[in-house]
């Protein structure tokens, strides 16, 4: 009887030994009964563990304090631009003009020239009893010479003026435009005068080197006041012809205009007008020759040089 118990005692150890040493495998997340639809419980034990890095809070402190001295450092920078901006809003007055050079000096003598020559020629339309034929010299003096030389000043890089006005390329063409139109107006009507009154006396029309270069000064204003007029409303004209083009255009029918009227003028001292109002006083005669010679060769120069280099440039138009 011992003997049977302990072979059973013995049969029994050996089972939970070989059970110990093959476990059954125990089923995942994913199994299911076989008997039932019932999902069985998740074994923790058998998944592998995810492992999360941990989050380096030095290097976030870093970020956060660059982007907080970014954040500041832009606040003062806006700051000190808001702050220059308050500057510039209470200075008041155009800020200085630069020092004047040769050329400047050289205009001003222009500016003093037209004002002497025109001074000269109304003193002269009023030496004498006031007649027809004076408005012609009166309004030739005030349009070609004033109005015209003055205008074409105006947009000069040299003229000391503009500078000091300190005013913008727009305001400067406009100017232009409008005192050129003015110019354009009192030498038609002092064309219109002088040949009323040739007609009224019979005598003979573009006899003398005076009158023909006033005549081709004249006719030049024509095409010179429609691209001028073109190029200041910007008329949309790119289809027909080039701005680049236009603009040459300009340059050269305008100096067309001053070179013959300029010429004109300086022809007008050896008139008989001039002789007689002036009594053949050289050095009236000499006063209105050396002002009108040197306005005409000043303003002149610079629109020839432009008018060259834009004809150089019509190769790559």
């Amino acid at each position: 009887m011992a003997g049977l118990e302990n072979e059973n005692v013995q049969m029994i150890s050996t089972k939970i030994q070989i059970t110990s040493e093959n476990p059954s495998p125990q089923r995942t997340d994913t199994e299911y009964d076989s008997t039932s639809t019932r999902v069985q419980p998740f074994d923790i034990e058998s998944q592998s563990h995810i492992d999360f890095a941990p989050v380096n809070n030095q290097n976030q402190n870093n970020c956060d304090s660059l982007a907080a001295k970014e954040m500041s450092a832009r606040k003062e920078q806006q700051s000190k631009l808001g702050g220059a901006d308050k500057e510039k809003k209470h200075k008041k007055g155009p800020r200085p003009p630069p020092p004047p050079g040769l050329k400047d000096d050289l205009t001003t003598i222009a500016h003093v020239s037209v004002v002497i020559f025109v001074g000269l020629i109304l003193y002269l339309c009023f030496a004498r009893p006031f007649e027809f034929f004076t408005w012609h010299p009166l309004l030739m003096s005030v349009g070609w010479m004033l109005m015209m030389i003055e205008g074409v000043l105006f947009i000069s890089k040299e003229n000391p003026i503009g500078r000091r006005l300190n005013l913008g390329r727009l305001l400067k063409v406009r100017y232009h435009w409008i005192a050129l139109t003015i110019s354009s107006i009192l030498v038609t009507i002092g064309f219109v005068i002088v040949v009323i009154s040739k007609n009224n006396h019979g005598k003979e029309h573009f006899k003398s080197l005076h009158a023909i270069f006033g005549l081709i000064g004249l006719l030049g204003c024509i095409p010179a006041l429609i691209n001028g007029t073109v190029a200041l409303f910007d008329v949309e004209l790119k289809r027909y012809i080039k701005p680049a083009l236009n603009t040459a255009i300009h340059v050269a029918s305008g100096s067309v205009v001053v070179i013959f009227g300029g010429l004109s003028l300086i022809l007008s001292v050896y008139t008989n007008w001039f002789k007689r109002n002036s009594d053949n006083n050289k050095y009236l005669f000499l006063l209105g020759l050396v002002t009108s010679i040197y306005i005409l060769g000043w303003v002149v120069q610079r629109p020839m040089r432009k008018t060259l280099r834009k004809f150089f440039k019509f190769e790559n138009i």
